[in-house]
């Protein structure tokens, strides 16, 4: 029987025309801000990063929107603009949304890009294909695959987008496509020593740049005269949740315990900062403090059969094993068809010296994921 070949990697997403670049320049001409911009589905409507685009506000005089130089641009209502050519002027910043790190420009002359902008985030679910749209970082190109992670419910915010970035390039600010080249999400700058292979994202709010576009906004000879402002700040729930999903190394764990507990006095207690702060704890040996919060979890959402499965791992990694038992026949009847539920309930029943009772775990993961059975077996020596 021949061996099945692999399939080939999906092909890089070609030009979108809806990539602009956004550039500032001073009183001399000399530039001072370059970054990426999206033209929406209204003319004349135009977004960029805020955390690129703000700070250089009191250097520059002027702001132009061009068509990436990678690829053709959206049409205008006259000539199509060129980079060489300066492209079209920027005239009003409508809307600053630190949250999100979005500034909406007002750019008469720009076209509207068909592509439009949707409504919500990808429903797709995890590993759904998207593409990403980053400022150039070096030799990697701007537009790259993405691929959903998991989509992060938010208390009191905009939900989380954790996506994987197949090239391991990073991804600095930016935007987050679908499959068929609609804007859905903000890519929120990362933080000092970001994983490179993941970004978080956040959904763009259509309702608020509709209703920022419908009124006017600040002229930008104001906001070029105006004092420097302070750097964007984003202290919202689910920016520095974002923040903390970057981080992945060990040695980042303090860090990224200090942004869960921020996030967690600013939005309250939620099952999503509990787990997330409980598996850090757990990961570096605050196994006690990680207990707290998955029971903590789990009393929020009776339902999350995760909360459960970590409790019991983490109750069995400090030898309390009745109470681990316990959490994991709870996981099991949310879920009777858990494989690692059945597998850990089976090693806690065994460290507890009920080893019939293990055994018959075993034999119940056997019509589950016989490869895992198998290893159990072996383990506890069935």
């Amino acid at each position: 029987m021949c061996a099945s070949e692999a399939a080939p990697p999906p092909a890089l997403p070609g030009p979108l025309s809806c990539v602009l670049e956004i550039s500032g320049r001073d009183a001399s001409g000399n530039l001072v801000v370059q970054t990426v911009g999206y033209a929406l589905d209204r003319p004349g409507l135009v977004l960029a990063p805020l955390s690129i685009a703000a700070p250089g506000v009191a250097r520059w005089q002027r702001l132009t929107a061009a068509p990436d130089p990678l690829g053709p641009g959206p049409a205008t209502g006259a000539a199509q603009p060129s980079a060489s050519s300066g492209g079209v002027d920027v005239t009003e910043i409508l809307l600053e949304d630190p949250g999100r790190d979005l500034i909406l420009l007002r750019a008469p002359g720009m076209g509207a890009c068909e592509a439009g902008v949707t409504a919500a985030a990808p429903t797709g679910g995890a590993d759904e294909a998207l593409i990403g749209i980053r400022n150039r970082d070096g030799y990697r190109g701007r537009v790259y695959r993405a691929v959903l992670d998991r989509t992060i419910r938010v208390r009191g915010g905009p939900d989380v987008l954790r996506v994987r970035i197949p090239d391991g390039g990073g991804a600095g600010s930016g935007f987050l496509l679908d499959s068929r080249r609609r804007l859905v999400g903000s890519i929120l700058p990362p933080p000092p020593g970001a994983d490179r292979l993941l970004a978080c994202a956040v959904p763009i709010d259509r309702d608020a740049i509709d209703a920022a576009a419908a009124r006017p906004g600040r002229p930008l000879r104001d906001v070029a005269s105006a004092p420097r402002p302070p750097e964007p700040s984003a202290r919202t729930p689910a920016a520095i949740l974002a923040q903390a999903l970057l981080l992945t190394r060990d040695d980042q764990g303090d860090r990224a315990l200090a942004l869960l507990d921020e996030a967690v006095g600013l939005a309250g207690e939620s099952d999503v900062l509990l787990m997330e702060r409980g598996a850090w704890r757990y990961r570096i040996g605050r196994t006690e403090a990680a207990i707290l919060d998955f029971a903590r979890a789990a009393a929020l959402n009776p339902r999350l059969l995760p909360a459960y499965l970590n409790l019991g791992v983490a109750l069995g990694t400090t030898g309390r094993y009745p109470e681990a038992a316990d959490a994991l026949k709870r996981a099991l009847s949310i879920d009777p068809y858990n494989a690692p539920a059945h597998y850990q309930l089976a090693l806690a029943l065994a460290a507890a010296k009920h080893r019939d009772q293990a055994r018959g775990e075993c034999e119940r993961l056997r019509l589950l994921d016989a490869s895992l059975a198998s290893d159990l077996g072996a383990l506890l020596q069935f």
